[in-house]
């Protein structure tokens, strides 16, 4: 036990004397003189170097604006309601109203709810109900973000009839 505590101490010592000789936080000379170089070739081509603040200002500003034109999407007045063509699903509760929410930078309608099935398993049988009822093309991804499971269903209009 003992001589394992001294290899323990040994070792500590030599790693606080030697840390100071690796100086990993020391800028390295020669890529200093490189930049400056550099720099400066730069500057007599005529080549403009971009300014970084300005770019990300300009770009901190576009989110802005995007992210209030979102917003006032979200808050525009009008009926919220899911499509006719939306449908009925057994065991899928709904929790509370329909309501528009901003998911993946796009402002939708979404219903939650509760229901005993998995997402998989509500996705395929309103896909299945579509198909037969509207006469849609549908198709399904499956995904979880952040611990919550999203089921997202495409729908789109059939150009030739079904082949079964």
């Amino acid at each position: 036990m003992n001589s394992r505590f001294l290899a323990f101490v040994s070792l500590l010592i030599a790693s606080f004397l030697l840390a100071p000789s690796l100086r990993a936080q020391d800028t390295d000379k020669e890529v200093d003189d490189s930049i400056q170089q550099a720099t400066e070739v730069a500057k007599k081509m005529g080549v403009k170097m971009p300014d970084v603040k300005k770019q990300l200002e300009e770009v901190n500003k576009e989110e802005a604006k995007e992210k209030a034109a979102l917003q006032k999407q979200l808050e525009t007045p009008g009926p919220l309601a899911l499509p006719d063509w939306t449908p009925k699903v057994p065991q899928f509760e709904p929790t509370g109203p329909v309501s528009r929410k901003i998911v993946s930078d796009e402002v939708n309608i979404i219903q939650t709810a509760t229901s005993p099935l998995t997402p998989a398993e509500l996705g395929e049988i309103a896909g299945k109900k579509q198909r037969k009822v509207n006469k849609l093309n549908s198709s399904r991804t499956n995904g979880s973000y952040n611990d919550i499971k999203v089921v997202t269903i495409y729908l789109s209009t059939r150009q030739e009839p079904v082949h079964d």
